[in-house]
């Protein structure tokens, strides 16, 4: 059995706990299920991103850009938290793109560096 990092487990488990809410508030006749449906299916997206990246440092980068699209989407509903997401989105993008140049320069050979 492979290890699971320990991201993909936490953010499946309040995913799943969000939905299984959803669910059970739906059926009570609330209208808020469908916002918190909506930040659940973000969390399970979360936790697939988490599984599916190498790295830590790519890992956590892309994490962040989901979870500021999530505040994102729940922010067009409650204001403040609209301009918190952008913010993460955005710190997320660039620590993934920031990653993603690190690990390039790791795989290039050290014969390439030198400019003699």
């Amino acid at each position: 059995m492979s290890r699971r990092p320990l991201a993909f487990v936490v953010f499946a488990l309040i995913g799943t706990a969000l939905l299984v809410l959803a669910v059970v508030m739906g059926l009570l006749g609330s209208f808020a299920f469908i916002g918190i449906a909506a930040v659940g299916c973000f969390f399970i997206a979360a936790a697939l991103v988490a599984r599916a990246s190498r790295s830590p440092s790519q890992r956590a980068a892309a994490v962040v850009s989901i979870v500021g699209l999530a505040l994102v989407v729940f922010g067009m509903v409650a204001t403040p938290l609209f301009y918190v997401g952008w913010a993460c989105l955005g710190a997320g993008l660039i620590g993934l793109a920031a990653s993603m140049v690190a690990m390039r320069r790791e795989r290039i050979p050290a014969s390439r560096h030198d400019t003699r």
